[in-house]
């Protein structure tokens, strides 16, 4: 599987991750965009999605609930974390963005938590797509708390879940 490449901009606020999957874009598109697919891959080893909502539309939520089913992850195993994102952008099969946050069971906003807003762009050359997600946090602390809570690793993670499910 190939690796996904990790920039923090220079405005120390901004992270960028890149990777190249061996896909059609439109493949890559209905993974992120159709409730069903998105659960079967999103989220860290070790972990399983429920999409509670999704209304991939324009103003339109999507919420989700991950859980921890490995048991060698120590005090995770049987925890749920949970995140909310809302559509500002829509180009059918080129790109999207969301302003996403952190949540409770029930949806509510945490407090004191980073939010982000992401933009997930898709550009295919020669059967392979290459997707760019770009996350603007509101301030350096806020990307530097993300990035100490593990966000690398289990992006990698995520994405190395995409090649499977799209490989399948």
């Amino acid at each position: 599987m190939s690796k996904s490449i990790f920039t923090v901009l220079d405005d120390n606020k901004s992270l960028v991750v890149k990777r190249t999957f061996s896909a059609p874009k439109e493949s890559i598109w209905a993974a992120y965009t159709e409730a069903d697919k998105l659960a079967k891959w999103w989220g860290p080893k070790g972990w399983e999605t429920e999409v509670k909502e999704m209304d991939f539309r324009v103003g339109g939520p999507w919420f989700y609930a991950m859980t921890c089913k490995d048991e060698a992850q120590g005090d995770w195993f049987g925890k749920s974390s949970c995140g909310k994102g809302v559509y500002d952008a829509i180009k059918p099969q080129d790109s999207f963005s969301y302003t996403d946050y952190f949540t409770d069971e029930d949806g509510t906003i945490t407090p004191g938590m980073p939010t982000s807003r992401t933009t997930i762009e898709l550009m295919q050359d020669n059967g392979e797509t290459t997707i760019t997600s770009t996350s603007e946090f509101e301030s350096v602390e806020a990307l530097k708390q993300v990035l100490d809570m593990g966000m690398q690793e289990g992006f990698d993670q995520t994405w190395d879940n995409l090649e499977i499910f799209l490989n399948s």
